[in-house]
């Protein structure tokens, strides 16, 4: 028995894959509408971490993130450097960002802290063959910027982009 249950727990582990999030692969976005109406789109050009999943088991899944805020690229320069100022993610006193989440059946749940706040943060998943995006929307009044809500928008759309190997391809163990 305890040998049917160390072959188990070998084929369980073996299952696993773990991707390593980074640039230029992976990517870290963010969309808000300014004045309701117009897109500000900018994404984070440093940011680190793995995605472990096992690819017959989506619902099996860990996700750790680390985002450096002051790395945000905009097509706008002077937009750029409003979002990542004190009056809206404070790059100066809140220089990271950090996810850590599991799959459940919804999505993936977990932990944002951003802007000295932790709450809990729910984003959706979409898996296909070449990768997976994970979605949420955060209010940004709950993380505690409140300034310029006509120019920032109360939500922000949050987009992560990971591509998984393909399954005759090593990922990491």
């Amino acid at each position: 028995t305890l040998s049917l249950l160390v072959g188990l727990t070998c084929t369980a582990e073996a299952a696993q894959r773990r991707v390593r999030l980074g640039p230029p692969e992976s990517a870290v976005a963010f969309r808000a509408y300014g004045l309701g109406l117009v897109p500000i789109d900018a994404n984070f050009a440093s940011f680190d971490g793995w995605l472990t999943y096992d690819p017959d088991d989506r619902a099996s899944c860990r996700v750790d993130l680390r985002v450096q805020v002051a790395s945000l690229a905009a097509a706008d320069s002077s937009l750029r450097d409003r979002i990542v100022g004190p009056d809206f993610m404070d790059s100066a006193a809140y220089p990271m960002l950090t996810y850590a989440g599991t799959c459940e059946a919804s999505g993936l749940g977990g932990t944002l802290a951003m802007h000295g706040v932790a709450r809990p943060f729910e984003l959706s998943l979409d898996w296909n063959r070449d990768g997976v995006v994970a979605e949420g929307r955060l209010v940004r009044a709950e993380w505690g910027m409140t300034a310029m809500p006509a120019l920032g928008g109360r939500t922000v759309r949050i987009r992560v982009a990971v591509p998984l190997p393909a399954r005759s391809q090593n990922a990491e163990k």
